[in-house]
C-alpha cells in the first residue's frame, strides 16, 4: 500500500511543483570555496542559485583526475570504523534469524529514549579524535592526488578512503512530504567501501520536548556511476538502513553515488509553527567529508520564519564556519566551510509557517497512523475478532444451536464415561460383555466364581486396546480366566489399557469437534501477522518468522499448562513452557512493537481457552452426552423385546454401562450373562 501511495503520490507532486525552480545563475567566482574554521567570523548571507551550489560542487568532482592510483591504498589517516556502519555491513552478511534475534535482545535491553541530536559515536573522548584527524588533516604527512576546480584553481586531496563532496537537494512538497536528491562522491581503496555505501538514516524524528513520530520512507532511486543499483530498506531499532540488494565489492577509485528518495511524516508540528530538523551530511558515515552542503526548496510563497545550521559533533556544536545562500524566495543553500570528521555532521532546522504545507488527507493520516502504530492496531483487532467469535460461538453452543454434528462411536465404555464421568469396575466389565457379544469370549457363573473362556485366538478384527487388554487377562497360552480377587493386578493391567484408550478417543473426538473453531480462528490469527508483516520492509521473510514464532507460542504455552502429577514433571513442563514462550516472544518483539506482540499472545491464550472449554461436558459434548443419557430410555422402551432371543446380547453390554442390570436379570436366556457379571463386580468390590 505504501508503495503505491508513494508512486501516485510523486506523478502529482511533479506536476504541481513544476513552477517551483530557481534560475541558475552562473557565477562561480560567488561561490565560497572550504577554508580552515575562523571562529570570528560570522556568517554571511550572498544572493547565489542553490542549483548553481550543486553543479559547482558536482563540476568540480567531475574534473578530479587521479595522478597515482596506486596512491588509494595508503591508510594514514583514518581512525577504526564506526560502530554503526561495521555493524550494518556485518548484519547484512548475517542470517536472517541471528539479525531479528539479536536485535530482539537489544531491543527489550536497551531503553530507546532517544533524543533529536544523538549519535552513537556522543562520547567524551571524541572531541579529542576529531582534533586528532583535523591535525593531521591540516598538517597532511600522506599521499595526495590533485585536483582542478572550474576556476582553474589546483587543490591537493588525500589519496585515501574518505568523501571529498556531498551536496543534498531537499525538497519540502505543498503536503508536507520531504524528497532528497543526494549525490556522494567517495574515494574508494577496498577497505571501508570494499562493499559500497551503506545509509543510514533516523526511523524516528523528535520534537523539542523529546516526543517522536515514526518516518515512512521510500527509495526512489540508487545510482552509482550514473548505474541503477538496486538498494533494500533494513528497518533496526532506531535507524533505517539503505543497503545493496545485492553483495557487490568496489574496485579503487572514485565513485559517484545518487540516492533519491522520500520520507513522508518529517515535519512536526507544535500548532502555531512546523519545525524541519534534519542532519544534512549524516552522522553515521565513516569516512571525512571534505565538502558538504544542501539546498533546500520550500513550496510556492512559503518563507522560513528562521534557520538554524550547526557543524560538529553532538558534544560540540557550533553555528560558525557554514556559508548561506539564498538566490530566491523559495530556495536557500547551506554549505559546510571545513571539513566534517568522522561523527560529525552538519544540522539544518527550519522554522516554517504553520499553513506552510497543507493538512494532509484522511488517506494520508491513515497511512501515517498504520506505518507507526499499524502492527498494534491489526493486532488488536486480531484478538476482539477471535475473542468475538469465540463468545458468540459459546453462546450458541450453550442453546446447542449451530453445531456440526460428527458421530461418536460409543462403545458400552465411553457410553458410561460419557454419563458419569468415569472409568470403573462396571466399565470393565462391559468390555468382557463386549468380547462376549462378539464371541471371543464366554462368561460362565462357576458357583462362587464367575470364569472368562477364551473362544477363539482370531483377534485381529479387534483394536490395538482390546488385544492388549486380552494378552493381559489370558497371557499367551492361558484359555480360562478367573475373575477373582487373586487375579486383580491382571485386571487393573487391562483395564489401565482400556481407561487410557478410552480418554485418548474422547480427546480426539473433542479435538476434532474443535476443529472447525481453531482453523478458524488460527486463520483470523494468521492473516492478521499478514497484513502485520506487509507493513515490514521484508514482508514474506517476515512472516514466515511470525508464523514460526506464532507456532512456537502455541507449543510454549499448551507445555506450560500440563499439570503432570510427578512434582519434577511439573517443574519440568513450566520451565520448558517458559523457555520455548520466552524465546517466541524476543523473536517476535524483533519484529513488531511489544504491545503488538503481547495482544497476539493474548490471542493464542483466547484460543487455547476457549478450546479447553468448548471440550468440558458442558460444552460440545452436551449434545452427546444427552443422547447417550436418552438411550436409557430406549432400553426401558423396548425391555421386552430386548429380553427375548440374542438382542440382550448385544444390549447388555449397553444396559451395565447405564446401570440398568438390574431390570434385565433373566436366567432363561443362555445369552443374558447379567447375573455373572453382576456376580464379578460383587466378587472384586469386596474388601
Amino acid at each position: 500500500m505504501k508503495k503505491i501511495f508513494f508512486a501516485i503520490y510523486f506523478i502529482i507532486a511533479a506536476i504541481g511543483n513544476s513552477n517551483a525552480k530557481v534560475t541558475e545563475v552562473l557565477d562561480e567566482s560567488q561561490i565560497p570555496q572550504p577554508i580552515k574554521e575562523d571562529k570570528n567570523k560570522s556568517t554571511s548571507i550572498k544572493q547565489i542559485s542553490p542549483e548553481e551550489l550543486g553543479k559547482f560542487l558536482q563540476d568540480r568532482i567531475s574534473k578530479t583526475v587521479i595522478k597515482n592510483s596506486e596512491d588509494v591504498k595508503s591508510n594514514n589517516i583514518f581512525v577504526e570504523p564506526s560502530e554503526e556502519v561495521q555493524q550494518a555491513l556485518e548484519n547484512a552478511k548475517k542470517g536472517k534469524f541471528q539479525q531479528i534475534y539479536e536485535a530482539a535482545i537489544n531491543r527489550i535491553s536497551v531503553n530507546s529514549e532517544t533524543q533529536r541530536n544523538e549519535s552513537s559515536i556522543n562520547k567524551p573522548e571524541f572531541i579529542d579524535t576529531v582534533e586528532n584527524q583535523r591535525q593531521v588533516w591540516e598538517n597532511p604527512d600522506f599521499p595526495v592526488i590533485n585536483i582542478t576546480l572550474p576556476s582553474g584553481r589546483k587543490q591537493n586531496v588525500p589519496a585515501q578512503e574518505h568523501i571529498p563532496y556531498l551536496m543534498n537537494s531537499i525538497e519540502i512538497l505543498p503536503d508536507g512530504m520531504v524528497t532528497f536528491n543526494e549525490d556522494v562522491v567517495v574515494v574508494a581503496n577496498g577497505q571501508k567501501l570494499k562493499y559500497g555505501l551503506t545509509k543510514i538514516l533516523p526511523k524516528y524524528v523528535y520534537s523539542r520536548h523529546g516526543e517522536r513520530q515514526k518516518l515512512s520512507y521510500a527509495i526512489l532511486s540508487v545510482e552509482i556511476n550514473n548505474q541503477e543499483i538496486p538498494y533494500k530498506i533494513i528497518e533496526g531499532i532506531d535507524n533505517i538502513i539503505f543497503v545493496p540488494k545485492n553483495e557487490f565489492e568496489l574496485e579503487p577509485g572514485i565513485y559517484n553515488y545518487n540516492f533519491k528518495y522520500a520520507v513522508d511524516n518529517l515535519l512536526w508540528n507544535y500548532g502555531d509553527f512546523q519545525e524541519f530538523y534534519w542532519d544534512i551530511s549524516g552522522s553515521y558515515w565513516n569516512l571525512i567529508i571534505a565538502q558538504s552542503g544542501a539546498t533546500l526548496t520550500l513550496p510556492l510563497g512559503v518563507s522560513p520564519l528562521g534557520q538554524e545550521v550547526y557543524i560538529g559533533s553532538p558534544l560540540n556544536l557550533s553555528s560558525e564556519g557554514i556559508q548561506f545562500i539564498q538566490p530566491a524566495q523559495q530556495a536557500w543553500g547551506y554549505a559546510a566551510q571545513r571539513a566534517l570528521f568522522i561523527g560529525e555532521g552538519l544540522y539544518l532546522i527550519v522554522s516554517l509557517p504553520e499553513n506552510a504545507v497543507t493538512p494532509p488527507t484522511i488517506f494520508r493520516k491513515i497511512t501515517r497512523v498504520f506505518d507507526a502504530k499499524g502492527d498494534v492496531i491489526i493486532a488488536l483487532l486480531t484478538f476482539i475478532m477471535v475473542l468475538g467469535s469465540f463468545v458468540v460461538s459459546w453462546h450458541f453452543i450453550r442453546l446447542e444451536k449451530g453445531q456440526l454434528k460428527i458421530n461418536l462411536i460409543k462403545s458400552p465404555a465411553m457410553l458410561r464415561y460419557l454419563v458419569y464421568n468415569r472409568y470403573d469396575i462396571k466399565s470393565f466389565m462391559t468390555f468382557l460383555l463386549e468380547m462376549f457379544r462378539k464371541n471371543i469370549i464366554d462368561i460362565q457363573n462357576a458357583g462362587e466364581t464367575v470364569l472368562a473362556i477364551k473362544k477363539t485366538d482370531n483377534i485381529k478384527n479387534l483394536n490395538s486396546a482390546e488385544q492388549n487388554a486380552l494378552k493381559q487377562l489370558f497371557g499367551s497360552n492361558e484359555a480360562v480366566f478367573n475373575v477373582c480377587k487373586q487375579n486383580m493386578l491382571k485386571i487393573r493391567r487391562a483395564a489401565k489399557i482400556l481407561k487410557k484408550n478410552i480418554k485418548l478417543q474422547l480427546k480426539a473426538f473433542i479435538l476434532k469437534l474443535n476443529g472447525g473453531y481453531l482453523f478458524f480462528s488460527s486463520c483470523m490469527l494468521l492473516c492478521g501477522e499478514l497484513f502485520i508483516s506487509f507493513l515490514t520492509t521484508d514482508p514474506w521473510q517476515n512472516f514466515i518468522i511470525l508464523f514460526l514464532a506464532t507456532l512456537a507460542l502455541f507449543v510454549g504455552i499448551c507445555i506450560f499448562k500440563i499439570t503432570p502429577n510427578k512434582l519434577w514433571q511439573n517443574i519440568l513442563s513450566k520451565a520448558s513452557g517458559s523457555l520455548i514462550t520466552a524465546f517466541a516472544f524476543v523473536i517476535m518483539v524483533a519484529l513488531l512493537s511489544i504491545t503488538a506482540v503481547i495482544f497476539i499472545m493474548l490471542t493464542i491464550i483466547v484460543i487455547l481457552y476457549f478450546m479447553g472449554i468448548y471440550g468440558q461436558r458442558n460444552g460440545l459434548l452436551k449434545p452427546y452426552i444427552k443422547e447417550a443419557a436418552d438411550l436409557k430410555n430406549y432400553l426401558s422402551k423396548h425391555h421386552d423385546n430386548i429380553l427375548l432371543g440374542k438382542e440382550i446380547a448385544n444390549q447388555q453390554p449397553n444396559i451395565l454401562a447405564l446401570d440398568m442390570e438390574d431390570e434385565f436379570l433373566s436366567t432363561n436366556n443362555e445369552y443374558n450373562k447379567l447375573e455373572a457379571v453382576k456376580i464379578a463386580i460383587s466378587i472384586l468390590s469386596k474388601k
